[in-house]
């Protein structure tokens, strides 16, 4: 997977703004092209090669050009903004505030969605630095369908063989880790992984998690089916058992913290595996644990909720436009971004669906509404960059 700078800046693997990555500096002014030096370094140093000149020597740590108190900052207005969304999200609804038990369970299911909606969000941002990929994401890799089919794989142990210890977080995460280990080595040769090829391992990866899917189906008992039917449509409720949804939270809060530590090492890698190794960045154990953790956070959330597609494709775009590439502020602000974004689309799913007077809604298919539109824009966007 070993890429030069040349092969591969972050403007065209990352999908974003070619400007130098946070706590990046030439190494002299001969680096710099731009500069009436860099020109006449470039001329007296006609002889050596284009490897040793065009890499710098990036000097970056988690601290530099970032302090302490900015990401203060940044976490009480991000976490004050999401509690007054999560609070006004719950006044909505399709019984009355007032009737006994609707709000905390209005509380509950909110406090699920956002849940939800950090982890995909920041798990989408992760696999975009690591893959320098901009169509990476949870649900598009087959990482969601495959903690799909272990969240079912446990409801069949449960009722079928009668198997009650096998709980539902062990198998999500099971399910999600062997569909992230199986895409990265469909995709992979020789170290490298082609985003196309990539995004093909996931649509086949997909397509067989899907074919699981519907014959673990087959032997769910017939007053099950509905609900499991529903849930794999991206259904939040707020009746999840407090063992799934603390196994959620734990997940979330420490794959968040452990990729926001990361954060200057995503911004190295943008640059090329040369590089980002040059510099100190252990890439191959970076990659390790990327995956990891997205596959602890996507099991979490599909636990929960079953499988919501495209929130960690639509998030860390819209993010990366507001704060910049900045992974170490990408990783913060897509949490609260994406949890916000799953609040708000569980509350208009349920009031739409009472203005259609079908129930509610399942969020899933809302962001698969939007999400789709939105890949394709990036797909064609992203070709259209390569053929120039």
């Amino acid at each position: 997977m070993s890429q030069t700078p040349s092969e591969s800046g972050p403007e065209r693997d990352a999908g974003v703004s070619p400007a130098r990555p946070a706590g990046i500096l030439p190494a002299s002014g001969g680096d710099d092209p731009s500069s009436s030096s860099g020109r006449a370094n470039g001329a007296n140093n006609a002889g050596e090669t284009p490897a040793s000149r065009e890499a710098p020597v990036p000097q970056a740590s988690l601290h530099d050009g970032l302090t302490s108190r900015t990401l203060l900052m940044y976490l009480l207005c991000l976490a004050g903004a999401t509690v007054g969304v999560l609070l006004l999200c719950t006044l909505f609804g399709q019984a009355s505030l007032w009737d006994s038990g609707v709000w905390p369970m209005r509380l509950r299911r909110m406090l699920t969605a956002a849940i939800v909606g950090a982890a995909l969000s920041t798990s989408g941002m992760a696999l975009q630095g690591l893959l320098r990929n901009p169509l990476a994401e949870p649900y598009i890799l087959g990482v969601s369908s495959g903690a799909g089919v272990g969240v079912l794989m446990a409801s069949f142990f449960t009722y079928v063989v009668g198997l009650t210890w096998l709980g539902t977080p062990a198998c999500a995460l099971a399910g999600a880790g062997i569909t992230c280990a199986a895409v990265y080595f469909i995709a992979q040769r020789r170290g490298r992984l082609d985003p196309y090829t990539l995004l093909l391992s996931g649509v086949i990866v997909n397509a067989f998690n899907g074919a699981l899917m519907l014959t673990l189906y087959l032997n769910v008992p017939p007053g099950e089916i509905v609900n499991f039917a529903t849930w794999s449509m991206g259904y939040i409720t707020g009746t999840v058992k407090w063992t799934t949804f603390t196994f959620a939270l734990v997940a979330l809060a420490g794959g968040w913290v452990a990729l926001l530590l990361r954060g200057a090492h995503f911004n190295m890698l943008g640059l090329g595996d040369d590089v980002a190794s040059s510099s100190g960045v252990r890439v191959q154990w970076l990659r390790i644990e990327t995956f990891v953790l997205v596959s602890l956070m996507t099991a979490g959330a599909v636990a929960i909720s079953g499988p919501i597609g495209f929130v960690g494709l639509i998030v860390p775009h819209i993010c990366r436009l507001v704060v910049g590439p900045d992974h170490r502020r990408l990783a913060l602000v897509c949490g609260f971004a994406g949890a916000m974004f799953v609040m708000i689309g569980q509350t208009l799913c349920s009031l739409v669906g009472s203005w259609l007077s079908v129930g509610e809604l399942p969020v899933g298919i809302l962001t698969a509404l939007t999400g789709g539109p939105f890949f394709i824009y990036l797909l064609r966007k992203r070709r259209a960059k390569v053929e120039a």
